[in-house]
């Protein structure tokens, strides 16, 4: 599954629409709906239908939108813990080294 796909259906579910979410990403509506349509394909499920001049998300479209919205929000917390990482990583840090020679006991005392 290519997450780029699955990025744009998502974004697509939220928007509304195509059109709507060819705008969000700087896309044009024909870009969309043909990545969508190879995420379909690759799924073997159609996940919106037409109803009038808006689409709607079929059973499976749900279910999709559900996993998208749990995969892009563990995404989100993976670059949140990255940042704060980096951020703890930048501050100095105090390291002891002592000898095997030395109790563990004695070692724990003085610090």
């Amino acid at each position: 599954m290519n997450f780029k796909h699955l990025y744009y259906f998502w974004v697509a579910a939220h928007a509304g629409g195509i059109v709507r979410a060819g705008d969000q990403l700087h896309v044009t509506p024909q870009t969309l709906s043909g990545q969508i349509k190879l995420l379909e394909e690759a799924l073997d499920k159609k996940l919106f239908k037409k109803s009038g001049r808006t689409l709607e998300l079929t059973d499976a479209g749900r279910l999709a939108l559900d996993y998208a919205d749990e995969i892009f929000s563990l995404g989100s917390e993976l670059e949140s813990a990255v940042r704060r990482e980096q951020e703890v990583g930048t501050q100095s840090r105090f390291r002891v080294g002592i000898a095997d020679s030395v109790p563990k006991a004695i070692a724990y005392r003085l610090l």
